[in-house]
C-alpha cells in the first residue's frame, strides 16, 4: 500500500518558531495589585488559623466538660463509699452497745499513713470479731471502753474477714432459731493446731 500524497510531502518536521511577544497583561504586576493579592493571602491564612483555633476550642471544651463530670462522678462515688462507711460505723456502735461487757475499742497499730484508727473488738455468740474504725467516725463510739492495744480484751484471735461473717451469720441463725444447731469456726491458729 503506498502512503497517500499529501503525507509524502510533508515529511520534513516542522521548523521551530520564536515564541509570540508576551502581552501586556503578563507583564511584571503593579505594587497595588501584589498588595491586593498579599492582603488576599493573609486573609486565607488568617481564616484558617481561625478554623485551628476553634476546632482547638471545642475540643478543649469538650474534654474539659469530660473531665468536669468525671471529677463530679468521682465525687460522687466517694460520697457513697463514706456514706456506706458511715452507716456501718453507725451499726457497729449499736453492735457494740448491744454487747457492752465485752466492747472495747483501741488504737490501731497496723494502719500506716493516718492517724486516729481504731480496733473495735467485741464477743457475740463466744466468738471475737474486731473491724478497724475511721477517725471521722470516733465520735460514735464514746460508750465503748477505750482500752490500751496491750489489753487482753484487744487481742486478736486470727479471724479473717470471712472467718468474721461465718460467725456473725451463725450467731445470727442462733438468735433466730434458738435451736439452730452450731457449726464452730475455728480461726487460723486453731485450724492449725487441730
Amino acid at each position: 500500500m503506498s502512503m497517500p500524497r499529501w503525507l509524502r510531502r510533508n515529511q520534513e518536521p516542522e521548523p521551530v518558531r520564536p515564541a509570540p511577544a508576551r502581552l501586556s497583561t503578563d507583564l511584571a504586576p503593579s505594587p497595588l495589585t501584589v498588595l491586593a493579592r498579599d492582603l488576599l493571602d493573609s486573609k486565607d491564612e488568617a481564616a484558617r488559623w481561625k478554623r485551628h483555633a476553634d476546632t482547638y476550642a471545642d475540643e478543649r471544651d469538650t474534654a474539659v466538660k469530660a473531665f468536669n463530670a468525671k471529677v463530679l462522678e468521682a465525687e460522687d462515688r466517694t460520697r457513697e463509699r463514706d456514706g456506706a462507711y458511715r452507716e456501718r460505723a453507725q451499726l457497729l456502735a449499736w453492735l457494740a452497745a448491744l454487747h457492752p461487757s465485752s466492747a472495747v475499742i483501741a488504737p490501731a497499730l497496723d494502719v500506716d499513713g493516718e492517724d486516729g484508727w481504731q480496733l473495735l473488738f467485741l464477743v457475740a455468740g463466744g466468738w471475737q470479731m474486731s473491724w478497724h474504725i475511721a477517725p471521722t467516725d470516733a465520735a460514735l463510739f464514746e460508750h465503748v471502753e477505750h482500752v490500751d492495744f496491750a489489753d487482753p480484751r484487744a487481742q486478736w484471735d486470727g479471724h479473717g474477714t470471712e472467718q468474721k461473717y461465718q460467725r456473725i451469720r451463725q450467731h445470727v441463725r442462733l438468735l433466730a432459731l434458738e435451736d439452730a444447731p452450731s457449726t464452730p469456726v475455728a480461726t487460723e491458729p486453731e485450724a492449725r493446731s487441730a
